[in-house]
């Protein structure tokens, strides 16, 4: 063999080695990367699993968070995606239409809800313990929230904890016969009759540990937006009101 057919023979191995190398394998299915992912995570709920805003990237939803694992589920990322261009968190974003879905599968007959005068399909669902001061303070802007059509629905969260005097406070409000007046009063530093019945206040504290809860108030828009702590009354109904709710 000549040297020049050794050199031609050698291109064509080379060629051949870079075009395997570079050829594009077929892209897994959401069912095999699921089976990868349940081998990898064996015992893990997946909520959900779909490909995310990033190639090679797939958004895994379970117990009501957010990660994202490539398509082999070797590597799993627990954090934030957020696209430079706008500065926005896509995470954050998925994860307040996410923590509402689940509000709602509370159901309204379990919340203490404020309506406004006129019927209105605009809301802002409130984690609250009468012994929080931001709680409170919200509570005394209720008027404003109400005017501006945004109906209040609370959810009931002893920061002591089950069995606490705080968890009986709000129980009492629960069984009260006018349960709004009750927290009003109660917000109010007000004494209030100590009451007992089947009320769905273990039900609001699971909750509020699967979505991450670290503080009193919590506050969920209509539109999905996370709003932990206290924010005045006007800008909450300015959000409420300059946004579109979250379709389910």
């Amino acid at each position: 063999m000549t040297k020049v057919t050794k050199a031609i023979s050698l291109l064509a191995i080379l060629a051949g080695i870079s075009l395997a190398s570079t050829t594009v394998q077929a892209e897994p299915t959401l069912d095999e990367v699921q089976q990868r992912v349940s081998e990898r995570l064996p015992g893990i709920a997946v909520s959900s699993l779909s490909k995310s805003s990033v190639s090679g990237l797939y958004e895994l939803v379970t117990d009501g968070q957010v990660y994202y694992v490539d398509e082999t589920a070797e590597y799993l990322v627990d954090g934030s995606l957020i696209r430079l261009s706008d500065r926005t968190n896509l995470t954050d974003a998925r994860l307040g239409g996410i923590h509402v879905s689940m509000i709602e599968e509370v159901g309204e007959d379990n919340m203490l809800i404020y309506e406004p005068q006129k019927p209105s399909n605009r809301s802002i669902t409130v984690f609250t313990d009468i012994s929080c001061g931001f709680c409170r303070r919200l509570h005394a802007e209720l008027d404003t929230l109400l005017e501006e059509g945004v109906r209040v629905r609370y959810l009931l969260f002893p920061r002591a904890g089950i069995g606490s005097q705080g968890h009986k406070d709000l129980e009492s409000v629960w069984c009260a016969d006018n349960p709004q007046g009750a927290m009003t009063v109660a917000k109010a530093g007000g004494n209030i009759e100590p009451a007992t019945c089947d009320n769905p206040i273990e039900q609001h504290m699971a909750l509020a540990e699967r979505i991450g809860l670290q503080g009193t108030p919590l506050i969920y828009t209509d539109s999905g937006e996370k709003i932990p702590g206290y924010r005045e009354a006007g800008v909450l109904a300015s959000m409420v009101n300059e946004s579109e709710p979250v379709t389910n």
